[in-house]
């Protein structure tokens, strides 16, 4: 069997997630915000049974992409406080993570809420990660109601945790990039760089000197070895007609 549709009222979903703070000093939050397959019991008569009734649910791949270029109005609060006030952050990307879940990527407002929630991120004091979403598609599979479908309102930076797949990743600057120093360019030993053009071996453009046309290298700041007046003169010596001076 498939399984059957199953119809509920509508009303917001709230699950909150275990997290996993990597220290950094920077404003942007790396949240994985569900993940999917992971099953657990709740009793809140969001599961097609009674409001104390016990029933598990499972989020389904797939069941916030409809939103993935609607980013920007998916909004971060601390513990559900509601209003414009309780705002901390906002998404810039949301990303659906095949075998993993659904990732989103938050910027922290620069407000007095948005440094108090960064501050007690990186401090461990939040913990958590809870979502709000509004179902729209469930199925029932053997028991199991399965979350395929549900509008994602926000998600809140919480004390306390349910599913233990879905952590703040990171928090990093923005726009920080690293490089491994293996693929970094090396500076080229100059005597070596003398002996290959002699052998008339060419060096990539990063490689040759660019010598100041106001004024000699001395003058200027530029390294003697590899200018064009340096190789000039190495030229005339080895053919023997540089000025015995």
């Amino acid at each position: 069997m498939t399984g059957t549709v199953v119809t509920e009222r509508v009303e917001v979903i709230r699950r909150e997630f275990a997290a996993d703070i990597v220290e950094g000093d920077g404003r942007t939050v790396d949240v994985r915000i569900v993940p999917y397959g992971e099953r657990i019991t709740h009793n809140d008569g969001l599961g097609g049974v009674p409001e104390g009734v016990d029933y598990q649910e499972e989020w389904l791949p797939g069941v916030f992409d409809h939103q993935l270029g609607a980013a920007n109005r998916v909004l971060a609060n601390v513990e559900h406080e509601q209003g414009i006030g309780g705002k901390v952050a906002h998404a810039v990307a949301l990303r659906s993570v095949p075998g993993d879940g659904f990732h989103g990527t938050f910027r922290l407002l620069d407000t007095q809420a948005g440094e108090t929630a960064r501050q007690l991120i990186e401090a461990g004091a939040l913990d958590g990660v809870s979502l709000e979403a509004v179902p729209v598609k469930n199925i029932n599979k053997a028991g199991v109601i399965q979350r395929a479908r549900a509008n994602l309102r926000g998600i809140a930076f919480t004390r306390f945790a349910a599913y233990t797949g879905a952590k703040v990743l990171a928090v990093r600057e923005e726009a920080a990039v690293t490089l491994d120093a293996d693929l970094l360019p090396v500076d080229i030993d100059p005597d070596l760089a003398e002996r290959c053009r002699r052998l008339g071996i060419q060096f990539p453009q990063r490689y040759e000197a660019h010598p100041d046309t106001s004024g000699t290298p001395a003058e200027s700041g530029t390294p003697a070895i590899g200018t064009r007046q340096d190789r000039e003169k190495s030229d005339l010596e080895d053919k023997g007609d540089a000025d015995p001076e």
